[in-house]
């Protein structure tokens, strides 16, 4: 199993005492930068995935551990496995499986609680699988040419062509196949390294307001290591590795060209009709002519973007080529096991159908109910604890984030084991939320109404704001929110915020970290609030300074900062944003959309001081920003709050009736699918692995990579 790049900010991790909230020395904040350990079983660090952490780059030869001993039937292995450790939790990135619909993870069943029927279906007793579910998301079009056709979509971030006129010559269906290519390192093999174009009008700018893609953005393919870490030097994005492809020309290879046509428009093609039409261009690399084993299909699809230049796309598979030609919902390759207490041998699958849906995930039950919304009756399906979905599984076994609606039991069809550990780091307040320990019975009964509730507890105040029925606690050792807004209508949001507090200033950082899922719209979202407030924190915001860090909008979607100086903020009444990224590239950091799954959790980190801000994702640089800065929405210059603060994590559902639309409609088709269906009218959140502290070093970062903006009066 390989490492990938956040590895080399490794440090040792200290495992602390007292998950709920532990206290160390201010300044000891043994998790690093990066926050992270990644892990290989093999040793073999392999290639460079880049910067994406999806796994969408092939991963190589790296298949996860050598299989243990076990009654599970033997399958082919994953390849490209990843492992990062987040405090007690494994997060696990693989390549896609050609054919697979989902994937899973559980820890391995003893051999007693396998049984394996005739037909070679597998039950594992009392088994807890967390499922992948789809990456939710906006969509491209395709084939859409002309406004004639529907092509002025504000859902979509562009169209992708595949049987139309493409610069002169018209392509088929067919075409769409070059040839074949490796998805691992081998004998007489060399790597395609993967780039994405700087140039800022390559995403369109901050004005485009459509969704891009990590195929919106025009690429550089190479197999020159050389050229590579040159471009890296020059902004150009680190996409990893595309594909392997033969080391050299032979009887079984034909060569790949490349062209620019138009305004800058980069064309790829293979001998044929089309090299008749375009002509000689520059041969970039030789490809399989015919399929052998370990090689599969290597894909071209014509991106077309609102905003930024077309270009020739090239991806290996089906699955990578399905997410490109029409982006949308996706089956998501990420799993995620919370909640480690030892060493513990996890067990991932791919799998031939998606995982059945068993209901709406709840800390506590409730049954379906009816809210009226003047002459409109809400009808919600209600809220299921994990043993009411235990309940309603056919085999027993619970399928968490399952999807799909048939009810089919899925099968394996390819399985990799993984050896994951915690790594608890030592910090000022820390909470991994272990199944231990019940979160929700340490609060009181709540007080005020369904406008203003309060719930307190040693160490914690909880608010939730205009939700007609919050449920909250641990589960699958994470804390979950399950909630819904009153009537489906109004501004909902929950606020948790320790007692203890924390500093800010110009000496030192107050390092934030945070774990949580980030599928968001315009309308639900996680937020981390930090505030010279104190609980509850949303109500006084008027009488002070608050950064707000939130993945908020349609995905995919950036990291925003606001500031709110001695303003309120709300669902509809958004404090200023400051500036992320300089303006002279576009950004070469994760998109963080590319990675949203129900299950699926990022690690955002918040380094601030009075002067700067660093955020990481998932222990990777993602942006800068010096202090004061001038925000870009309305010209004004803002410091962020200093001296003693509170850290306060929340979630936001506003409005949700009329959630998941755009340019004036709701979106339809496979988007935002499995929300539309189930979580219309109410959402849940899980975080994990909360923590702070004051005073600790800036993360190491590399500022010509990734430069601060921002800067103000």
């Amino acid at each position: 199993m390989r490492k990938t790049s956040a590895s080399l900010l490794l440090l040792a991790l200290t495992t602390a005492c007292g998950d709920r909230g532990n206290a160390g020395s201010a300044g000891d904040d043994a998790s690093g930068p990066a926050t992270a350990t990644e892990a290989s079983a093999s040793g073999d660090d392999g290639p460079s995935s880049g910067t994406d952490g999806t796994a969408d780059s092939t991963g190589g030869d790296t298949t996860g551990d050598a299989p243990p001993d076990t009654d599970l039937p033997p399958l082919p292995e994953l390849t490209g496995v990843q492992l990062r450790i987040v405090g007690d939790a494994a997060n696990i990135v693989f390549d896609p499986w050609e054919g697979a619909v989902d994937y899973r993870v559980y820890p391995l069943p003893a051999d007693d609680d396998i049984t394996v029927g005739d037909d070679g279906s597998v039950i594992v007793e009392d088994a807890i699988y967390r499922c992948a579910g789809h990456r939710e998301g906006l969509y491209m079009l395709e084939d859409v040419v002309s406004p004639d056709e529907g092509w002025n979509d504000n859902a979509a971030g562009g169209a992708t062509i595949l049987a139309r006129d493409v610069l002169g010559y018209t392509r088929a269906e067919a075409d769409a196949v070059l040839g074949y290519v490796y998805t691992t390192a081998g004998e007489g093999r060399i790597p395609v390294y993967v780039l994405g174009d700087p140039d800022p009008g390559g995403e369109g700018g901050p004005s485009c307001g459509r969704p891009v893609f990590q195929a919106s953005r025009p690429k550089l393919y190479t197999t020159d290591a050389a050229l590579r870490d040159q471009r890296i030097a020059q902004h150009w994005r680190d996409d990893g590795i595309a594909f392997w492809v033969p080391a050299s020309a032979g009887a079984g290879t034909k060569p790949v060209f490349e062209g620019n046509f138009g305004d800058g428009v980069t064309l790829r093609w293979v001998d044929g009709p089309e090299a008749q039409t375009r002509g000689a261009g520059e041969t970039v690399f030789e490809i399989l002519s015919a399929p052998e084993d370990g090689a599969i299909e290597l894909y071209r699809v014509h991106v077309a973007p609102y905003c930024s230049r077309s270009h020739d796309e090239l991806v290996a598979g089906s699955t990578r080529f399905a997410r490109a030609r029409s982006e949308g919902d996706q089956p998501l390759t990420a799993v995620r096991w919370s909640g480690l207490t030892a060493s513990t041998t996890l067990v991932v699958e791919a799998l031939d159908h998606g995982c059945p849906y068993l209901g709406n995930l709840s800390p506590q039950h409730q049954d379906p109910f009816v809210e009226e919304f003047g002459e409109e009756v809400l009808e919600y399906e209600g809220y299921q604890t994990p043993d009411d979905m235990r309940a309603l599984s056919p085999t027993g076994e619970l399928f968490v984030n399952g999807q799909s609606d048939d009810g089919v039991v899925p099968r394996a069809v390819a399985r990799s084991f993984v050896t994951a550990a915690p790594e608890l780091p030592t910090m000022d307040f820390y909470a991994s939320f272990p199944e231990s320990e019940d979160f929700y019975a340490s609060f009181g009964a709540s007080t005020g109404n369904v406008y203003a509730q309060y719930f307190e507890a040693p160490g914690y105040h909880l608010s939730s704001y205009a939700n007609s029925n919050i449920h909250f606690g641990t589960m699958f050792g994470e804390l979950w929110f399950a909630y819904n807004d009153i009537a489906a209508d109004v501004n909902g949001k929950v606020r948790l915020t320790p007692s203890q507090t924390a500093q800010v200033g110009a000496e030192g950082f107050l390092h934030v970290q945070t774990e949580v899922d980030i599928i968001s719209t315009d309308r639900r979202y996680p937020q981390i609030i930090i505030s010279d407030r104190i609980a509850p924190v949303q109500d006084d915001l008027a009488s002070g300074t608050t950064m707000i860090v939130q993945p908020k909008d349609m995905t995919p979607t950036q990291l925003q900062v606001q500031i709110c100086d001695h303003r309120t903020w709300d669902v509809n009444d958004q404090c200023p944003r400051l500036p992320t990224f300089v303006d002279d590239w576009a950004p070469n950091s994760p998109l963080p959309g590319e990675r949203t799954g129900s299950d699926n959790a990022v690690t955002i980190d918040v380094y601030l001081s009075s002067t700067r801000l660093y955020l990481l994702l998932d222990g990777q640089q993602y942006a800068c920003t010096d202090l004061p800065a001038t925000s870009f929405e309305d010209g004004a210059t803002y410091a962020p709050p200093v001296g003693e603060v509170t850290v306060t994590w929340g979630d936001v559902l506003y409005h949700s009736g009329v959630d998941f639309a755009a340019g004036g409609g709701a979106i339809a088709g496979n988007t935002y699918l499995f929300h539309r269906t189930h979580l219309q009218k109410t959402t849940r959140r899980h975080f994990d692995n909360l923590g702070f502290s004051s005073g600790v070093a800036a993360p190491a970062w590399n500022e010509a990579l990734t430069p601060c903006s921002g800067a103000g009066a």
